[in-house]
Order: C-alpha cells, then structure tokens, then sequence
C-alpha cells in the first residue's frame, strides 16, 4: 500500500459501519490493515448483503466489499484460545487496534486495552461503542435509530408538527459520523504514540458525537430551558416539489403556488430558472445521479477491480479522491500470506491451525 499512513499497521475487528468504515478509510490513506475475522463470525454485512445461497456466498455481499476494501483479510477464532494467542502476537507488530464490538467482549478474551497494552505499550486502541466505555447504558445494544433519537438528532429532523424522524437503515447517519471522527483522532494518537512511545485508549460514544454536532441546540437549551430540540418553522418554507419529468427538486422560498409552477417544469429547468431569481433550490438526487456525476469520481463513489461499487472518501488529497489497490478480502483470503509475514509461520503451523479450525474461512451453521 501507499499513501500517507504507509508503514502503519492496523488490526482491525470494526463491523458494519463505525467500526468497519473507520480502519477502511486508514486503508484508504495507506494503512495496512489485516482485518479479522473466522468462520465462527462474520462481520454481520456479509450476511445482510447475502446475495444467494451458492458456495461461497459469504464472498458476494456488496454491502460488505462496498465498506472493506484495501484491506486484508484474516482468519482468526476469537473465542478459541489458541486463535487468541495468535492476536496476542500479532499485536506486537501493530500500531492500531479498532473495534466495535459490545462492551466487554474483547476484554474477556484477553485482548482488551489493558492487555494489548503490557504487549505493545505504544498501541492505540479505538474502542467504538454505542454509549461509550463507562456509564449505566453502555452494555446497551443500538442501531442507527437509537442513536438518532438519544442523540437529539430525530427531534430535529422533519417539519414543524411533525413526529420526529429517523435516518434510517439505509443511512444510520450516527453511523456515518463516528467513523469520520475517529479516523482522524486514531491518526492524531499515532502520530504522538510515534513521537512519545506511548499508546492511547481511545473510547468513542457514537451518541455522544451525534450529540456534539447539536452544539449549537444545546447551548440555545441552556439558555432557555422552555427551548425545544424540535422542528420548528423559521419563516421561510423548505420542501421539495415533484416536477414534470417526475423528478424532484428542494427549494427554500417564502413564495405560493410553487407546487403547481414546479408540476409544468421540468427538473433541471426549474432549479435553473428558481437560481437566477435568486431563490435557493438544488435537484434532489438520487443513487443513479450520483453515480454519473464525474465531479463526485472516487469521493462519493467508485469501482473496485470486479466492478463492484465501493464507498469514496469524504476528502481529496492533491485533488483526487480515493484509489482502491485491493478489493475487499474473501473470508481469511491472506491469512497464510499475514502469518508467514509477520509472525513467521511455517506450513506445519498453518496446517495444524487449519486443522483445529481456528482459521476456519467456511461460516459456521450459526451464521448462515
């Protein structure tokens, strides 16, 4: 890999999307990041995503390879102990731990922070949780739901009157942002564990960054306590408006009758015509928009080596977006390649680690 994090290794146990997204974007920028997992468990997306039932399925999911790429992938039993022992030493060799698993769970398998810490003091352990690590809610299990409605998010999120929203499956916005954030705080922590020998625990509430961009809300809250976290109309109509060709546009107006002059218009005509009377409007685009919009090649969306989509980057460095240099990995695909490389494995030990399943790559009943 190459890039400005080249030369820094992750051992990556993120699922789905706040922890999966996080190390995927130090991939992006060059990480080399061995993800783990076995046939015992599955990083969930590759069952959501399940596209059928053929050998293999496991491998297809493009939910999965959309949010995994540039990483390799491992084949390791957390819950057998020699397939710990195995983490154990490859933490010595690694830079960064992330997870997202529930509380506790590492921890009892001996390869929490306290742990990895008395093997490799300048680890930097990106713990990812719903609630965070301390406090009475932390063991509780939350989805992108949950966390916009604890966070504050859904009370905002809609129009005056109006039940509260949430972002739903197909965005779990708090998802999203906790990844943004502790890529950046993980880079940060590696560059000073670089320059001090010492690691760093860092422990990330999903709720809780929901919750700071509310910022300005709060504070209004503590200025006022009648002051409600609610959608409110701020005298100027938003809403979105079906046009001619069937496609919408969002406008942000103080004018009436634009439902039926928006009806006669089609899309792109009508957000032109509403700019040059000075009345911000936007196309509502949808996946198919996006997807053609070379401006947005390799930020929001791009193609991996077999042609299947894959999650951009939020960013661009020197103007360009992101560069896919290894699909997303099949179930252990470089577990031999990762062991003989770090740990120095012979054929003798993978086979014996092959044979007592520790490095299974076939999912268990459970899974399927």
């Amino acid at each position: 890999m190459s890039g400005p994090l080249a030369g820094v290794r992750v051992l990556d146990f993120g699922l789905l999307t706040a922890g999966a997204n996080t190390s995927a974007m130090l991939a992006d920028l060059g990480a080399d990041v061995i993800k783990i997992e076995s046939g015992a468990y599955l990083d969930p997306f590759r069952v959501v995503g399940k596209v059928d039932n053929d050998e293999g399925w496991w491998n297809r999911s493009p939910q999965f390879r959309f949010t995994n790429r540039n990483k390799r992938g491992l084949a390791l039993n957390l819950k057998d102990p020699e397939g710990q022992r195995v983490i154990r030493e490859l933490a010595r060799h690694c830079d960064v731990v992330v997870e997202n698993f529930r509380r506790g769970v590492l921890d009892r398998a001996g390869l929490g922070y306290q742990a990895l810490k008395e093997i490799n003091p300048r680890i930097v352990f990106a713990a990812i949780s719903s609630q965070g690590d301390t406090g009475p809610e932390r063991m509780n299990v939350s989805f992108g739901s949950t966390l916009d409605a604890t966070s504050g998010i859904a009370s905002l999120t809609g129009y005056e009157g109006e039940e509260p929203r949430i972002s739903g499956m197909d965005v779990n916005y708090p998802d999203q942002i906790v990844s943004l954030f502790a890529t950046g705080i993980v880079i940060t922590a590696v560059m000073e564990a670089r320059r001090s020998g010492k690691g760093a625990f860092l422990d990330f509430s999903q709720r809780e960054v929901a919750s700071f961009t509310l910022g300005e809300e709060i504070l209004a809250a503590s200025a006022d306590p009648l002051h409600s976290l609610a959608p409110r109309d701020n005298g100027t109509r938003q809403d979105a408006y079906r046009c001619k060709d069937g496609r919408w546009i969002a406008v942000t107006h103080d004018e009436h009758g634009l439902a039926a002059w928006c009806a006669n218009q089609d899309r792109d005509d009508a957000v032109a015509s509403l700019l040059a009377r000075g009345i911000a409007a936007a196309p509502c685009n949808d996946g198919n928009d996006l997807l053609n919009d070379k401006d947005l090649v390799g930020v929001t969306l791009v193609r991996d080596e077999h042609g299947g989509l894959v999650k951009g980057l939020p960013y661009r460095l020197d103007g360009k977006g992101i560069t896919i240099e290894r699909a997303a990995p099949d179930l252990g695909q470089h577990t031999d390649e990762v062991l003989r490389e770090l740990l120095g494995y012979d054929d003798v030990e993978l086979a014996k680690l092959k044979t007592s399943g520790v490095t299974s790559t076939t999912p268990t009943v459970g899974d399927v």
